[in-house]
């Protein structure tokens, strides 16, 4: 009975957030109403290996909340706010009618079936509660975690999934499914006449009791060497990919002209981030995977894991006797192999044409400027820049007309359009707009691999 409930309620939540986040980019459906006492403000989650063939992370809720894990943390003041977002209903329904007849002679065979189904979803008002990441920061900056805890000690890196967004039921509702089908047969014979009919129905009804979570936005929480929390996404990423930055000079060329190569095939791309993520787990990536691939995609690979070290003799599965310095050094490729895997092939050719154009390091100052005005701002909102002595102006107004259509072209893809005449920078969102994380990675990595 459960688990007839619990698909009805997975069902209902992601048809509301389909309708009140249609591009996916924010919230995330609540599974089951077991979770939905562990999907309020502050729960913290635990990150899953994405399903197959899902490009969503996958999210499971915990009963630990941010401030069971910090030092002295239960007296905090977090400034929820709520407030009344949109009211939900639906209702569907479909039925069907078909009957067949046959006369052979003396004897005269019919059926018929019929059914209907109905899917009824009552009102659902629905409250937003928040919690401001600027506010969390400010809160908990002279709190520090408790390495000690459970839950802590149980993670394999310093990143906390934390929900700082739920919306909620404002009201009890209800959803209905209900189903009715009809068969029947009917046999004529001269001596024998024989009728039969079949009548099923089934109705199924699941209350949502006010407060019940339907979905929620997740953060990500840095832990410090010095145990304090920060969202730092950006921070993160240089520190890991700094290590393009510490390598040798002869071999940072070779590097970028294997990634210049991996540019122009993506489709190397995601056979490239397997192999990676094997090596990273200790093992010996197994090169068969190379052998359904084209031969100039399967070159960039075999090009690409022989810089790191990897040779294609040992055997697959062999455990990998690698180096802190040559594990960094994988670690960032794959950082920067996600990155462009995350990117349209035609994006990938305009930064093969900006590492041509020796504009790497003017990209990536602007992007870095784009992200810290911008983080945090709501969605969909356009907002133009007062550009008169700012950075970006500046940056903007340096670049040559073709350095511009290059780099306006990009940025195009990530949700932002620069102006010419006035050296300002409009944002805006649109169904194909991505993550400028993943722009700010490869563009660091790039411009590292260029020095």
């Amino acid at each position: 009975m459960f688990v007839r409930f619990r698909a009805m309620f997975q069902s209902t939540t992601k048809k509301i957030v389909s309708e009140i986040d249609p591009d996916g980019f924010t919230l995330f459906p609540v599974k089951s109403p077991y979770d939905s006492q562990n999907c309020k403000p502050l729960h913290l989650l635990l990150n899953k290996k994405k399903q197959l063939f899902s490009s969503r992370k996958n999210y499971v809720p915990t009963p630990f909340t941010l401030t069971d894990i910090l030092i002295d943390g239960q007296d905090l003041d977090f400034g929820l706010s709520s407030s009344i977002i949109a009211c939900f209903s639906e209702s569907s329904s479909a039925s069907l009618s078909a009957q067949a007849g046959v006369d052979a002679g003396y004897v005269d065979v019919g059926a018929h079936v019929s059914g209907n189904s109905s899917d009824t979803m009552s009102s659902v008002e629905m409250r937003k509660h928040t919690i401001s990441e600027r506010t969390l920061l400010d809160v908990v900056k002279d709190r520090k975690v408790n390495r000690e805890h459970p839950f802590v000690k149980q993670m394999k890196n310093n990143m906390l999934y934390v929900i700082l967004e739920v919306i909620e039921t404002e009201h009890a509702c209800s959803v209905n499914n209900s189903a009715k089908a009809e068969t029947g047969m009917k046999v004529l014979m001269e001596l024998l006449k024989t009728e039969a009919d079949l009548s099923v129905s089934k109705e199924r009804k699941l209350t949502f009791p006010a407060g019940t979570s339907i979905a929620y936005k997740v953060s990500q929480l840095m832990i410090s060497p010095s145990d304090t929390l920060g969202f730092g996404r950006k921070p993160r990423l240089a520190a890991s990919l700094a290590e393009l930055t510490k390598m040798c000079a002869d071999k940072k060329p070779l590097f970028l002209n294997v990634i210049l190569e991996i540019l122009g095939h993506s489709d190397s791309l995601a056979v490239l981030d397997e192999m990676l993520e094997q090596s990273l787990d200790d093992l010996q990536p197994d090169f068969q995977v190379l052998d359904q691939a084209e031969e100039d995609n399967r070159a960039c690979v075999e090009k690409m894991l022989d810089l790191l070290g990897i040779k294609k003799e040992n055997p697959p599965g062999k455990t990998l006797a690698l180096t802190a310095e040559s594990e960094g050094i994988i670690r960032a490729i794959n950082i920067l192999i996600q990155s462009l895997s995350e990117m349209d092939p035609k994006t990938l050719i305009l930064l093969a044409s900006s590492v041509k154009a020796e504009i790497i390091s003017k990209q990536l100052k602007l992007v870095t400027i784009f992200d810290d005005k911008w983080l945090g701002a709501a969605q969909y909102q356009c907002d133009l820049l007062e550009v008169k002595e700012d950075p970006e102006k500046v940056l903007i107004t340096q670049l040559t007309d073709e350095e511009f259509e290059i780099t306006q072209h990009l940025l195009e893809e990530f949700g932002f359009q620069l102006g010419r005449g006035s050296a300002s920078a409009l944002r805006f969102m649109n169904r194909k707009q991505g993550d400028i994380l993943a722009l700010f990675a490869a563009l660091y990595a790039l411009n590292a691999l260029c020095d």
